[in-house]
């Protein structure tokens, strides 16, 4: 048995610190929350991520290989046409594309082609700051890529729906009680039940905390040989590979 009990921090992180949320649960004999923040920011965020035995982050760590290199050749005037690349591929990272195919029922959304690319822009300074330019974005550095919806997918929980904040929106709000009540038996929520049901971005923090924990663990979904260079530069997206009623006690040394 480890004498310290392992802390992990999750960020559902969003272009703006606003609407960033981070979670910091410590975890023995179960999960257990013992802060809830938001607003997010960047310097909140490094601070308790290197007080943290690993971090989650609900963000994309890179872009799809074919997607940078087409850009590449764009910006510097030379032709793209002999990239061997489909239009998915320029879409859809190699970890996407892999998850959706093994775990998911739908594709995580694309950092290339959708609104999340504004958020992974701020996702590198933080990336930078905690582990430097050039590191690995696979997990191996202690930082892992989450996906909420993913991991409520695995878990057989509600994963869509459940995104819209605040009790105006009964149906979201709605979807997001029944998440929190089927989590309540097997993480300690302590004093926030209320603010998970409130808020999705919170939910999504607490989650991602989960996946940093498992991850830490060896408990999450890794980037098989044939995929780990290509993981350390695009990221690789992590969600639990052990049942919700499985979560088990951990230590550190």
């Amino acid at each position: 048995m480890g004498d310290r009990t392992p802390q992990f921090v999750g960020v559902d992180l969003a272009s703006q610190p606003e609407k960033s949320s981070l979670c910091a649960i410590e975890w023995a004999g179960r999960p257990r929350v013992t802060d809830l923040v938001r607003p997010a920011t960047d310097e909140a965020i490094v601070e308790r991520a290197r007080m943290a035995d690993a971090i989650g982050i609900d963000c994309p760590l890179g872009w799809p290989t074919p997607f940078v290199e087409t850009i590449r050749r764009h910006h510097e005037g030379r032709t793209t046409r002999d990239i061997d690349a489909e239009p998915r591929d320029l879409r859809l990272r190699t970890t996407d594309q892999w998850l959706r195919r093994h775990h998911t029922p739908r594709d995580p959304l694309s950092v290339s082609t959708d609104r999340l690319g504004v958020v992974a822009l701020r996702g590198i300074g933080i990336l930078e700051q905690l582990i430097g330019p050039g590191a690995d974005r696979s997990g191996a550095a202690g930082i892992y890529e989450a996906y909420p919806g993913g991991t409520l997918a695995v878990w057989g929980l509600r994963s869509t729906g459940y995104k819209s904040s605040g009790r105006t929106d009964v149906v979201a709000a709605d979807a997001r009680r029944e998440i929190v009540d089927a989590l309540a038996p097997h993480i300690d929520l302590g004093p926030w039940p209320g603010r998970l049901v409130d808020n999705a971005d919170d939910l999504d923090a607490l989650l991602t905390a989960v996946v940093a924990g498992l991850g830490h663990a060896g408990l999450t979904t890794v980037a098989p040989v044939e995929h780990r260079a290509v993981a350390r530069v695009e990221g690789w997206i992590h969600v639990p590979t052990v049942p919700l009623g499985q979560l088990p006690a951990l230590t550190t040394p």
